[in-house]
């Protein structure tokens, strides 16, 4: 290791142009035109930060003190240092070999770090970073990349310093674990190691800051919650750009970049037997981008089905809409229900939910939903998206006593019950609308929530504040957005029952006749 004094200077130096950060690594992987805006954008066309992400900070700060809390003695604090002493503050602490350093900043080049702890072990120190979710990629062994990115680069950057160990890094996650990393393992999802990943997310920030390499937007699940949206959202509608198509992210429209680059040309291609070769796309997969290329394109076109969707109403129906809180440990607080029953004296409706304030009800609300929802076999259970299966088999897995695995499977198998979007909307349904989420649907059918800040986000914070607080209004909200989403899924199963059946619409779409021109009296 070099002498940490002997490398001050160069730590400290001034960087001319804006630093690559390990944040920033992260936000490339996300997305890189948030990377480009965050480092050179106009800071006046940023939206407000989203109330969900301000909750996700105190959430993180939380847990981070929490943990920092019971790291025990020897501990070098430096977060509350002004960061013009930061880097001087962190070589000293090196330099004097303490155990392990809270807040830490290193400087070296265009580099700018700062780790969460630094941490001396078996004589050299390493970088790691404290994160309220699982470290884990859903392989269970390689890092998540969003969190590989940031550690990787901090265990680069002290190698490159020459401060510390950049054979390997750790995080701690929500369980409090220190989990380790080999940053030269080949890993099993990406076929390359940690490091080749962070030197070449590197590469590409600096090219991107430098103006060697142009950024463009992408609509994508995750642009509600970035301060850049409305900025993005008005570039790709004045280019029409294809990502505004629901489905085509930014690797489908590189891949299909040769044969169209907006949402009119994708409507123009011929739809046909033997459709256009696209490697990684598909031609049956290319036939719906351009179907829904041409719904968008075409003034007061309505939904319809590809195919009939072998839908019916029941009896009883069970419209199924669970909450999560991933602050939490994905604690399952609410499973809201509305039963629908159709007699020949009329129907009825109501709004059924099982509650869990925190961790300990967790399992007698799970009891409870899956008692009601298994009480009537010939009942429907719709929902939409995978997310309420795979939510019941997390919680068949913690709470083993109140379900078995065949149960939960059978719950969720027709045909005793309905995904609404991968069964019906997403394979065999075309609509007018830039996104299939629930709530574009449901909208579109004329459906509206009571609470304009209605969001599965918006849902979160105000449970988070609850669970805090206990405020009986902040429950009736989240008790009323759950009914609605509830409700909505009950108006989009609707809907997909009076879908006409046809093929493709016609492309360009026929022009409307003339009118006839008006005759005035009086003569020549």
């Amino acid at each position: 290791m070099l002498n940490a004094g002997s490398s001050l200077g160069n730590a400290v130096a001034s960087v001319a142009r804006p630093p690559i950060t390990g944040s920033g690594l992260a936000d490339l992987l996300s997305c890189e035109r948030r990377f480009a805006n965050d480092l050179l954008g106009e800071a006046t066309s940023r939206d407000p930060v989203n109330a969900f992400v301000e909750m996700l900070w105190r959430e993180g700060t939380r847990h981070e003190a929490a943990i920092i809390a019971d790291l025990g003695d020897g501990v070098v604090d430096l977060r509350d240092r002004p960061m013009s002493e930061r880097v001087a503050a962190t070589l000293s602490a090196i330099g004097s070999s303490a155990p392990l350093i809270v807040g830490a900043r290193l400087e070296l080049g265009d580099r700018v770090g700062m780790p969460d702890l630094l941490m001396l072990a078996d004589g050299v120190y390493h970088a790691g970073d404290i994160k309220a979710g699982s470290p884990f990629a859903p392989n269970g062994v390689d890092p998540k990349l969003l969190y590989g990115a940031q550690v990787g680069f901090y265990a680069r950057l002290l190698a490159d310093g020459g401060w510390g160990d950049g054979s390997r890094c750790f995080l701690i996650g929500s369980d409090g674990a220190i989990v380790w990393f080999d940053v030269h393992s080949i890993m099993r999802g990406g076929g390359s190691s940690l490091s080749t990943h962070v030197d070449g997310l590197t590469e590409k920030a600096r090219a991107i800051r430098d103006g060697s390499v142009a950024t463009s937007p992408a609509a994508c699940a995750m642009c509600g919650l970035c301060v850049w949206k409305s900025a993005c959202k008005a570039e790709l509608s004045a280019r029409d750009d294809v990502t505004l198509i629901a489905g085509v992210g930014r690797s489908v429209r590189e891949l299909i970049s040769g044969i169209a680059t907006t949402v009119e040309g994708l409507a123009a291609i011929p739809i046909e037997a033997s459709m256009p070769a696209v490697p990684g796309v598909g031609a049956a997969r290319l036939a719906r981008f351009v179907e829904r290329a041409r719904s968008l394109s075409t003034p007061g076109a309505q939904p319809y089905a590809t195919l009939p969707l072998g839908l019916a109403p029941r009896a009883r129906e069970l419209h199924l809409d669970l909450e999560t809180d991933p602050t939490d440990g994905n604690l399952v607080y609410l499973h809201g229900i509305r039963e629908r029953i159709r007699e020949e004296s009329g129907t009825q409706e109501r709004y059924v939910h099982f509650l869990a304030v925190d961790e300990t009800h967790e399992r007698d609300a799970f009891a409870g939903a899956i008692e009601f929802l298994s009480a009537d076999p010939e009942a429907l259970i719709t929902t939409y998206s995978a997310f309420e299966r795979s939510t019941y088999r997390m919680l068949q897995r913690r709470y083993p006593d109140v379900a078995t695995v065949e149960q939960i499977d059978e719950l969720f198998s027709m045909p005793r019950s309905i995904d609404l979007y991968f069964g019906a909307v997403l394979p065999a349904t075309v609509w007018p609308l830039h996104s299939l989420g629930l709530k574009a649907i449901a909208r579109f059918l004329g459906f509206e929530w009571r609470d304009d800040e209605a969001s599965g986000a918006a849902s979160i914070s105000w449970f988070v504040e609850y669970a805090a607080t206990r405020d009986p209004a902040l429950l009736e909200r989240i008790l009323q957005y759950n009914s609605d989403d509830c409700s909505a899924s009950m108006v989009v199963f609707d809907g997909l029952l009076t879908l006409p059946v046809r093929g493709p619409l016609e492309w360009p779409p026929p022009r409307p006749l003339p009118s006839s021109p008006s005759v005035s009296g009086g003569g020549k």
